[in-house]
């Protein structure tokens, strides 16, 4: 692993937080309701997904990171937050909208094979009420990072005037943008100094 050395930029991670969980067991037989496995959960584990891994990661480079978002009131928010204080992470910037779902993740492996997976999620654009306030928040703190890294996996954070608006700030303060890209109309993204699509999105 790569380590920052004699290095620790401030680094602020503004994208879809979500909760990666994982169900390890056995299966020695089939239903007798259906013709599915049935697995005996014996472990299970949970990670920081989405952006959460990209600001684990840099945390694990030696990157200060702090986090800005858009969770809810659900339970998951509360196993979000306990996981980013896990890694030493503030959920100070983390903004509650009710009635909104975070994501989760939840696969069900057997003998090292993934079985299913299923989601709970909110996919919608966070209301008018808390783009507002992540952009108030963003306009606070903005001075206090060298890099903005925006995280989008299409959940609903990085609304088009969400990430338009903190590109335009960022630059009027000479703070460089990098952007993990999703979806197919890339306009939002204009004014960034760097965006990384995989092969897929890119072609």
């Amino acid at each position: 692993m790569i380590y920052l050395k004699n290095k620790t930029p401030k680094i602020l991670v503004i994208g879809d937080l979500m909760v990666d969980q994982y169900l390890w067991g056995s299966c020695e037989r089939i239903s007798p309701e259906a013709p599915v496995q049935v697995i005996n959960v014996t472990k299970d584990s949970e990670v920081l997904g989405g952006a959460g891994n990209v600001v684990n990661n840099l945390k694990k480079l030696g990157a200060q990171v702090d986090v800005l978002s858009v969770i809810g009131n659900c339970k998951v928010s509360i196993e979000l937050k306990n996981l980013l204080n896990e890694i030493g992470v503030d959920t100070q910037y983390l903004i509650s909208q009710n009635n909104r779902i975070v994501s989760k993740k939840s696969r069900i492996i057997a003998s090292q094979q993934q079985v299913v997976r299923y989601d709970r999620e909110s996919t919608d654009d966070i209301d008018i009420q808390s783009q507002k306030a992540l952009i108030s928040v963003f306009k606070k703190i903005i001075k206090n990072y060298e890099v903005i890294l925006l995280s989008d996996y299409g959940k609903g954070v990085l609304t088009h005037k969400v990430t338009s608006t903190l590109i335009e700030l960022a630059n009027l303060n000479g703070i460089k943008v990098l952007v993990d890209p999703k979806g197919s109309n890339y306009s939002k993204y204009k004014g960034a100094f760097l965006l990384t699509p995989n092969k897929k999105e890119a072609s």
